[in-house]
């Protein structure tokens, strides 16, 4: 069962779609992490370097301008990536001269692979604090547990048989596996491949070459593509396209749930379930983040490819160009022009602005002003978090802005109901997030018949400011 909010549905009967789309999204039972990472997420102190943690036992590098002014300074952690992100994997082998990093440390040298791990994540310049132990214990656990170290030292099993003959590994991209979603094998995940290797035997399954001084970078729609950058958030392997619960008088065409249906029900909080995810720390912000861009960049892919059915040629800015004679390609490109139905586009900000200064022209100048924050000690944050044993509301930024949406739609319902205020004519809002990631909203009002200047006298019967009275009102008094 999972903890949900009994204001994130109105229907009755209660169905919720956040999490579960009203139950066509169901995935397996995620199965408890094994020792000893099971008992480290219940410990503080590993969650504070879970992230050193992880990124030593990538396989992937992960791509990205990481804000470092947010993330290693004091204070709520929050987790900044500017521009775009990718995953990317090394050959088997290093070039000559250059130490093993990634998944080259699970092949090369792996008698000191906890000092070679130490030194290819800290370049040599710092000293980690992640306990020598508690490494070699994860090391051990992935090598028990994980299908793609498996793989990895199935290689590393052939070079030091002797066999020098050059191999690559081939990461399979399978489209189904029968009708049952277990977790995979290391058979199932990938194999060795002696020999030469063309684009027809390779498909789109992921070929890593024998020794090479290129990168080569993972697709986020493959299945591989979280586990490989987080191996702690997936000790078992990973999942695959899982079809909808759907009956037959379903009106839902897709037979498949999309990457943002499954990364919505991963994070949902579900103590009778493991899970890895939710106890991760400051590794879930980092999730978070990499889910969202890949999220984003799905949706951006649609639209670049679907451009015919977005009617993309009846823009008028592509009108234009052909009116004004821009039909040399070599100078005008291929457009893809975004809807203003995709968040933040420039259409789409357009267009807000626009409804918002017609509002203006129409009704006058705002009544009132108002900003309503996130507050990370509210109530229902505390005890959703006791649910599963208490943690930290900043461990749950996903926690956070989801209270925050509720209550801010309580308010605007208060507003819309005259409960505070007159009824307002029209109301406008824009929610903003601040450098340490919470939420707040900049609401503007326009009261129903309000005429006339904002006289004192007026704006005294909305706003005040006044010490309360020790006698009359005690409390407010001593909170004060």
């Amino acid at each position: 069962m999972q903890k949900l909010f009994v204001q994130e549905t109105r229907n009755s009967p209660r169905r919720f779609s956040i999490c579960c789309q009203q139950g066509r999204v169901k995935l397996p039972p995620r199965r408890q992490p094994p020792s000893p990472l099971k008992e480290l997420l219940q410990k503080s102190s590993f969650k504070i370097m879970i992230r050193v943690a992880n990124g030593m036992l990538a396989f992937t590098s992960m791509g990205g301008q990481i804000d470092n002014s947010v993330t290693n300074t004091p204070g709520p952690f929050s987790f900044r990536l500017h521009g775009q992100t990718h995953h990317r994997i090394c050959s088997l082998f290093p070039p000559e001269g250059k130490p093993p990093q990634f998944s080259q440390l699970y092949i090369v040298d792996t008698d000191n692979e906890l000092a070679n791990r130490k030194k290819a994540f800290s370049k040599g310049t710092s000293a980690l604090t992640v306990d020598d132990n508690v490494m070699a214990g994860l090391i051990k656990m992935l090598d028990e547990h994980n299908p793609l170290a498996k793989t990895f030292r199935h290689a590393r099993d052939r070079i030091l048989s002797g066999d020098t003959v050059e191999f690559s590994v081939t990461l399979v991209n399978q489209k189904h596996r029968g009708r049952q979603y277990d977790l995979p094998t290391a058979g199932e995940i990938g194999g060795l491949y002696v020999g030469d290797f063309t684009a027809d035997s390779a498909g789109k399954d992921l070929v890593l070459e024998y020794k090479s001084s290129k990168l080569q970078r993972i697709s986020d729609l493959h299945p591989l593509y979280m586990s490989f950058q987080y191996p702690l958030l997936f000790p078992y392997g990973y999942d695959e396209r899982i079809p909808y619960q759907t009956s037959e008088n379903s009106k839902i065409k897709r037979e498949y749930m999309t990457m943002r249906e499954y990364y919505a029900h991963q994070i949902q909080t579900r103590p009778s379930e493991g899970m890895t995810i939710i106890f991760s720390g400051k590794l879930l912000h980092q999730y978070i983040v990499d889910a969202f861009t890949a999220t984003e960049q799905e949706r951006l892919r649609f639209i670049r490819l679907n451009q015919k059915q977005l009617r993309a040629d009846l823009y008028q800015n592509v009108c234009n160009a052909m009116e004004s004679g821009d039909t040399d390609a070599r100078k005008t490109g291929k457009k893809v022009i975004l809807p203003s139905s995709f968040t933040s586009s420039p259409r789409y900000m357009s267009e807000k602005y626009q409804d918002a200064m017609a509002i203006c022209r129409w009704y006058g100048n705002p009544n009132l002003f108002i900003t309503f924050t996130a507050n990370p000690n509210w109530v229902e944050v505390k005890e959703h978090l006791e649910v599963y044993g208490g943690d930290s509301p900043n461990n749950r930024p996903d926690l956070e802005c989801k209270v925050f949406k509720l209550k801010l739609e309580e308010l605007m319902s208060d507003f819309k109901k005259g409960v505070f205020f007159p009824k307002p004519a029209a109301v406008v809002y824009t929610i903003e997030f601040q450098k340490r990631g919470l939420p707040h909203a900049h609401i503007l009002l326009w009261f129903e018949g309000f005429k006339g200047e904002d006289t004192a006298e007026v704006i005294d019967k909305y706003i005040s400011a006044e010490l309360p009275d020790k006698e009359t009102d005690k409390e407010g008094f001593e909170l004060v």
